[in-house]
C-alpha cells in the first residue's frame, strides 16, 4: 500500500501520533472501553522458544511515538539491579554520526529495531488473521494500557538519532530540510517485538544481537550470562570488597551519575573484563586464556573435576566464586595500596598515581600468584602475605647499571618502565604496557622470587606449577614419524 504524503493523516493504520493517541484514549474511557496503547498488523513467528512480532513502522511515527519519552524505555545496565534489562550507555558521538547519515542520505535505511515486552495475556491480545507459511502467521496485536513496559533491545542510538532529525525537519517547507522531511515521510523501519519480559534474557539478547557499534568486553562480561566465565566474573564483581564501586563496564561518567542517583560512590579502578579474567585465573585457568573459548574450556574442565553426584556444576561454580571472593578480600586487606584503599586512607586516583598494580596487568600478576598457590597445594593466604612484601610502589627505584639512570627494584621491563618525568623533574616508573608477554614475565619473576624467599612456598617455582599455570607449555607425546623419501624406481 502506498504511503500518503503526510503519514500522520492516516487513521486505523500503523501511524498514530502522541496527540491522537491521547484523544483516542480519552474517548475510549468515556465510552467505557479499555484504552489501547498500540495496535498493529504484524507477522508472528518464533525463534526457538521466543515468540516475536514484526511490522514496518513509518519513520515519523517511530520518531514521535516509539521514543523514550512515550512508548519505549531504556536503562543503562546495572549489575546490581536484576529487575529490569539494561544496555550500554548512550554515546553522543554515535548519535551524531547516525543522525548525520540519516540527514544526508536519500536512502535512510536503519535496519531492524528490536524491542522486548512481557506478553501478559491480560494486556496483550493476538488475533490470528491468516497463516502464511510454516511458522509464520499474519496477526492483529492489540496492547492495552497497563501492559508491561516495552524495552529497547537493539537500536537505541538509531531511535534517538531519528527522533532528533525528525524534530529538525518535520515542519520544514523549503530547502534541504524539506527534502529530508519528504524522504522520511516516505520511509519505514522494520520493528520486531520480542514477547519476552525476563530482564536477563533481554540483556543477553542485546549482547548477541547488537552490531551497529562494537560492545566493550567489560559490558559483555557483566551482561552476558550465557558463559561460565561471565557468571563467575559477575559473582566476584558483586561480592568482592575490592570490586564494590570500583569496576567499570560503562563510561566512567555513567557510573558516577548512577552512583549519585543511588546515593553511593564510584571510583573506577579495574574493567569488568579484567576482573573476569582474574577470577577465571584463580579458579584454575591460570594464563591459559589466550582466547575466550580457551578460557571457557579450561574453566569448564575445572568445574567438571570438582562436580560429584551430590553437586551440580552451577553449585560448584558458586563454591569456586566464594573461594575467590574470600582470598581477594584477604588480599585487599593486606597488599600495599589495596590495604590503604580498604582502610579509607587512599583514593583510587591516588592509588593509580602511586602503585603499579593499579593497572589490569598488576591484577593479573596477583591473581595468577594465588592461582599458582592453589595449583601447588600451598596456602593462598601465605602467598598473598608474600606478595605484600614485594615493592609495588612506583617510587621503589634503584640506580641502573650505568649509574646514570633509575630502574624499578622489581618490575622493570615487566610491569614498569622507568623514564625521566620532564614536568615533575624526577624518575618515575610508569606502566610498561598491558601485554601478555609483560605480565606473564612478571608472574614468572614473582613466583620464582617467592619460592626462593619462602621455603614453605618453594613449590611455586617448580616446572610442574609453571606448567599447570600455563607459563610452560605441556610436554607433548611423540609425534608422527618423519616421512622418508621413496626412491624413484
Amino acid at each position: 500500500m502506498p504511503y500518503f504524503a503526510d503519514p500522520r493523516a492516516r487513521r486505523n493504520e500503523v501511524i498514530v501520533t502522541a496527540t491522537s493517541t491521547d484523544i483516542e484514549q480519552l474517548r475510549a474511557k468515556l465510552k467505557g472501553k479499555r484504552p489501547i496503547r498500540f495496535e498493529r498488523i504484524a507477522f508472528m513467528s518464533r525463534a526457538g522458544k521466543l515468540d516475536k512480532l514484526t511490522w514496518s513502522e513509518p519513520m515519523p511515527a517511530l520518531a514521535e511515538v516509539w521514543n523514550f519519552e512515550s512508548l519505549l524505555q531504556r536503562n543503562d545496565y546495572d549489575l546490581d539491579d536484576a529487575s529490569r534489562p539494561g544496555q550500554r550507555d548512550v554515546y553522543e558521538s554515535h548519535i551524531k554520526k547516525i543522525a548525520e547519515g540519516i540527514r544526508t542520505s536519500d536512502r535512510p535505511y536503519l535496519g531492524t529495531l528490536v524491542i522486548g515486552m512481557d506478553s501478559d495475556p491480560e494486556f496483550v491480545e493476538i488475533e490470528e488473521i491468516q497463516g502464511l507459511a510454516t511458522g509464520v502467521t499474519l496477526v492483529k496485536v492489540t496492547v492495552y494500557e497497563g501492559a508491561p513496559v516495552a524495552w529497547s533491545v537493539d537500536g537505541q542510538h538509531r531511535e534517538i538519532s531519528l527522533s532528533r532529525v525528525w524534530e529538525m525537519v518535520r515542519d520544514a517547507t523549503e530547502g534541504d530540510a524539506l527534502v529530508v522531511r519528504k524522504y522520511l515521510e516516505q520511509s519505514a523501519v522494520e520493528m520486531t517485538l520480542l514477547l519476552e519480559g525476563d530482564p536477563d534474557i533481554l540483556s543477553t539478547l542485546f549482547i548477541k544481537m547488537a552490531s551497529t557499534k562494537p560492545i566493550s568486553p567489560s559490558l559483555i562480561a557483566v551482561m552476558d550470562k550465557g558463559s561460565v566465565q561471565n557468571r563467575l566474573g559477575q559473582y566476584v564483581i558483586k561480592n568482592a570488597v575490592l570490586c564494590q564501586g570500583r569496576v567499570t563496564y560503562l563510561a566512567n561518567a555513567s557510573h558516577k551519575k548512577r552512583a549519585e542517583k543511588n546515593g553511593s560512590k564510584f571510583e573506577g579502578l579495574y574493567p569488568a573484563a579484567a576482573v573476569r579474567s582474574a577470577a577465571a585465573a584463580i579458579a584454575g585457568v591460570g594464563v591459559r586464556d589466550r582466547t575466550p573459548d580457551a578460557r571457557e574450556e579450561h574453566l569448564n574442565n575445572v568445574i567438571k573435576q570438582r562436580t560429584t553426584g551430590d553437586t551440580s556444576g552451577e553449585e560448584v561454580l558458586l563454591e569456586i566464586g566464594a573461594e575467590i571472593v574470600e582470598i581477594l578480600d584477604y588480599a585487599f586487606q593486606n597488599i600495599p595500596g589495596w590495604q590503604e584503599i580498604n582502610d579509607g586512607n587512599l583514593t583510587v586516583a591516588e592509588f593509580r598515581e602511586k602503585y603499579l598494580h593499579s593497572a589490569a596487568a598488576g591484577l593479573h600478576v596477583i591473581a595468577n600468584t594465588v592461582a599458582a598457590a592453589r595449583m601447588a597445594g600451598v596456602s593462598p593466604h601465605e602467598a598473598v602475605d608474600a606478595l605484600a612484601e614485594i615493592p609495588w610502589q612506583r617510587d621503589a627505584l634503584k640506580t641502573g647499571d650505568d649509574d646514570k639512570t633509575m630502574t624499578h627494584e622489581f618490575f622493570e621491563g615487566t610491569l614498569a618502565k622507568t623514564t625521566w618525568d620532564l614536568r615533575g623533574l624526577r624518575w618515575r616508573a610508569g606502566a610498561s604496557g598491558a601485554t601478555r608477554s609483560n605480565y606473564e614475565a612478571a608472574i614468572s619473576n614473582v613466583l620464582t622470587h617467592i619460592a626462593q624467599e619462602h621455603p614453605d612456598l618453594s613449590t611455586l617455582g617448580t616446572d610442574e606449577t609453571f606448567t599447570k599455570l600455563g607459563l610452560i607449555a605441556r610436554k607433548r607425546g611423540r609425534g608422527r614419524p618423519k616421512k622418508t623419501a621413496i626412491a624413484t624406481q
